[in-house]
């Protein structure tokens, strides 16, 4: 099973989303772990640091930072770290592991199989680099045929989101072109006739271009 010492989560919620991470060392030694948090101009407006012994957790206490606003999160670690992410509203429950380069996560082209018209689609994109990144949307619809494009520049560490509003309303699928390396996650909040209030799910863009 791959293993990293660096967890990339491109959001960490702010508003009526109660949000938390937990990192644990999966090492047989102590672990020198820190967590690193930023605006989405890449910013960083919080940090702390924590020694873990051998399959010790630590929950993350980034949320004094992130009550005004929605922030990314990197932690890092001198040892093998695993870690999820539970991002809560009501019954809305969003669910990361974080995003890294072994398990494949973290690519150039990031491809999602699935868009709903009638729900709403959110879409966060975190550029992890100390360059800046140039990236680009291809919305597709069932079929193939190119629907709707568009891009954005990203700033060293910075992230985006876009949504329906940019997305257009599509079933479909999205493609998130970069020239460099970024992570992406997707939230699905589901609406409509078939598909009651209520329920979310997050997903993290399949890496198609490492």
């Amino acid at each position: 099973m791959p293993i990293t010492n660096t967890l990339y989560y491109a959001q960490v919620a702010a508003g009526i989303w109660a949000d938390w991470v937990q990192v644990i060392n999966v090492s047989g030694e102590i672990s020198k772990v820190l967590a690193v948090a930023r605006n989405r101009d890449g910013v960083i407006l919080w940090s702390a640091d924590k020694a873990l012994s051998p399959y010790q957790g630590w929950v993350i206490p980034v949320e004094p930072a992130s009550r005004q606003q929605d922030l990314s999160l990197v932690v890092t670690s001198d040892k093998a770290i695993v870690g999820e992410r539970h991002c809560h509203n009501g019954t809305e429950v969003l669910a990361f592991p974080g995003a890294s380069i072994e398990m494949g996560t973290v690519g150039r082209r990031l491809f999602f199989p699935e868009i709903i018209a009638e729900c709403l689609d959110v879409f966060i994109a975190f550029n992890i680099n100390d360059a800046e990144a140039n990236v680009s949307v291809i919305v597709r619809d069932s079929n193939g045929t190119t629907v709707k494009t568009f891009s954005n520049k990203l700033g060293p560490m910075g992230s985006w989101v876009f949504s329906d509003n940019e997305i257009g309303k599509v079933t479909g699928t999205i493609e998130v072109i970069s020239d460099q390396l970024i992570v992406t996650e997707r939230h699905l909040h589901y609406q409509g006739t078939y598909h009651p209030n209520g329920v979310a799910i997050g997903q993290l863009g399949q890496v198609i271009d490492p």
